[in-house]
């Protein structure tokens, strides 16, 4: 019975051709179970991705002892896993401007509408873009919440994150939702729970 991951994980292409590229720089000698539960990318998808690599000449797939195969990065494979590489990173550096931009504009807007005291709701990866913004516009972070209560209790830019039932205590003027993965729930829970107050909310 076949036991790969189920196939939910579809990074892009240049994505996964890079991990495949890196996983078999750092071990050739991984099978393609191996591969496809490191990666989590489904065992045929593993299969089709390695025989695409060889027919491209990025990998060259040799036979090793006792009964099991090699996946070996050619120059070619080299050359190409640094471009990638490259290429991923440019495109990280760009989104990760636009988010700045995005976010400062929304910032400005509360400063400029009053807005003094702010909370962010949702611990992620956009927070700390978010919190580096903050830095150029004269609002003050006075919180941090988030419901997960892993992530309670501990400090994050020398603030402690809270449970959401603490988001009083800060009276704050807004509420930037600080995880896009989370929007949805968050706003639902805000609504839900914190009508009654005269909050600004706003998204990444």
């Amino acid at each position: 019975m076949d036991k790969s991951p189920p196939e939910f994980y579809k990074p892009a292409p240049p994505l996964r051709d890079l991990q495949f590229l890196e996983a078999l720089e750092q071990n050739p000698h991984l099978t393609q179970r191996e591969l496809s539960h490191r990666l989590g990318i489904a065992l045929g998808v593993t299969n089709a991705c390695l025989k695409n690599m060889a027919r491209k000449g990025w990998i060259k797939i040799k036979k090793i002892p006792p009964r099991r195969i090699g996946y070996y990065l050619t120059p070619h494979g080299f050359a190409e896993k640094s471009k990638l590489t490259y290429r991923l990173l440019s495109n990280t550096v760009r989104q990760y401007a636009a988010a700045k931009r995005n976010i400062a504009r929304k910032l400005l807007a509360w400063e400029k509408a009053g807005i003094k005291r702010i909370v962010f709701y949702g611990v992620s990866e956009e927070m700390e873009i978010a919190y580096i913004t903050l830095q150029g516009v004269n609002l003050e972070l006075v919180g941090i919440v988030d419901d997960d209560p892993a992530k309670q209790k501990v400090r994050f830019f020398g603030i402690e994150i809270q449970a959401p039932d603490q988001l009083i205590q800060y009276q704050p003027d807004g509420v930037l939702i600080t995880s896009v993965q989370a929007k949805e729930r968050i706003e639902k829970h805000l609504k839900n729970h914190f009508s009654q107050l005269d909050l600004k909310v706003e998204s990444l």
